[in-house]
């Protein structure tokens, strides 16, 4: 059993999670609460967003009917996240006996022997493939034999002060951080096949003001990013332009728009409460979209040029999928289809069981659902012993399995 912790800009989601005899994600319980403390992804208040943290656990924990928790896995979306795949070796004495633990772990701590700029830090290390000798992909090199091994290993480097910060928050809740894992990664695992990844996709998570995008190839992460500009950014902009608050560009964009505006079919015009006015103003829906499409084309088209920057655009057989409340905006999968143009796009939702399944089975609840996928398949894949872990950043694991079975 699992405790995680989605903690987004506007809401932060707990789930307790276990696998099923059957291999499938059961949810016993949820916690859900509006954020606190959080500014783009990044805690900026550690006490605030302890307090949530402690709220929605202790939310899921009651519904489970579980004790709380000592550690929780957290997700994070912010941290000014880049990544890169780096290669590690060792020579394997005396030449052609079985490759052990230890190789795997001394070659994959080789791989992370990179330097990072002052104030950065390495927040998740994922081997992607191990060569042995001159045989590439392999998942597992345990038990083979040969003269010497390698690794490509995919790692996410993020901004120390907001890692500790996250820490922080973790410790004013009461728990124990046991992993932080991007939510690029958690909500790809929850939303992605493994034949998907295995062919190659990316998994697009748009939340309120941020978004997610993560390229699994080989049936392993290949590439993170966060983007600093979500769902939220379209309601600032009709609220901007229309004279209108906040909450009234929200409510214009959740029940009357489309990201494609040439879709606005239905009602020909729309009531807009303005500022200071006591009379609703009558606008032209299609007018209302088309300030609705300029700012999710403007997102699509970032997705895209991080997409092409990696060389990966034409080698995603396994398309896009897209997920997050951000998602939910209608004629969003047809917009990105337009932008991605040589991609198949695709809404993705979580594939959950359990009694709170109908709750966590929204892509609001990617993320969280993948961190406990995460969570739960990688408990018996450390590479080290326990008594060798003196923290979650010390925690070196066979991170394939996580890829290939279950999510």
């Amino acid at each position: 059993m699992t405790y995680v912790v989605d903690l987004g800009s506007t809401k932060a989601s707990c789930l307790v999670a276990r696998w099923t005899n059957a291999g499938e994600l059961e949810v016993l319980g949820t916690g859900e609460a509006r954020s606190a403390g959080i500014d783009r992804g990044e805690i900026c208040d550690p006490k605030a967003a302890g307090a949530v943290i402690r709220e929605v656990v202790q939310q899921a924990s009651d519904q489970a009917g579980v004790p709380l928790p000592g550690e929780i896995t957290i997700g994070f979306g912010g941290f000014q996240l880049e990544s890169l795949n780096a290669q590690g070796y060792v020579p394997l004495y005396p030449r052609g006996r079985a490759i052990a633990r230890e190789d795997v772990l001394q070659v994959v701590n080789h791989s992370r022997q990179i330097k990072t700029d002052p104030g950065r830090e390495q927040v998740l290390a994922v081997p992607r493939e191990f060569v042995v000798d001159d045989e590439r992909g392999i998942s597992d090199p345990l038990g083979m034999k040969g003269g010497r091994l390698e690794v490509v290993t995919h790692i996410v480097i993020g901004e120390s002060a907001a890692i500790q910060a996250t820490e922080q928050a973790v410790g004013q809740a009461g728990f124990r951080c046991s992993q932080m894992v991007p939510i690029a990664l958690a909500s790809g695992l929850a939303v992605s096949s493994p034949n998907e990844r295995e062919l190659g996709c990316v998994t697009i998570d748009i939340g309120a003001e941020t978004t997610s995008v993560a390229i699994f190839q080989g049936g392993a992460i290949a590439f993170t990013a966060v983007l600093p500009i979500g769902s939220r950014y379209v309601s600032s902009d009709l609220s901007k332009l229309l004279k209108a608050t906040q909450e009234e560009g929200e409510r214009l964009k959740t029940h009357y728009g489309v990201a494609l505006a040439r879709e606005s079919e239905g009602l020909s015009s729309v009531s807009v409460m303005q500022i200071g006015q006591v009379e609703p103003r009558h606008l032209d829906r299609r007018v209302l979209c088309e300030i609705i499409e300029s700012r999710m084309r403007e997102l699509a088209s970032m997705v895209k040029d991080q997409i092409e920057e990696t060389g990966l655009l034409g080698l995603l057989p396994g398309g896009a999928i897209l997920t997050g409340g951000g998602s939910r905006l209608s004629k969003t999968p047809e917009l990105f289809d337009l932008v991605l143009k040589t991609l198949q796009v695709r809404l993705g939702k979580p594939r959950v069981r359990g009694p709170q399944s109908i709750a966590a089975s929204s892509g609001q609840w990617s993320g969280a659902v993948g961190l406990a996928t995460y969570a739960l398949t990688e408990a018996n894949n450390d590479l080290q012993a326990a008594g060798e872990i003196e923290g979650w950043r010390d925690r070196v694991r066979n991170f394939k399995a996580l890829f290939g079975a279950r999510a």
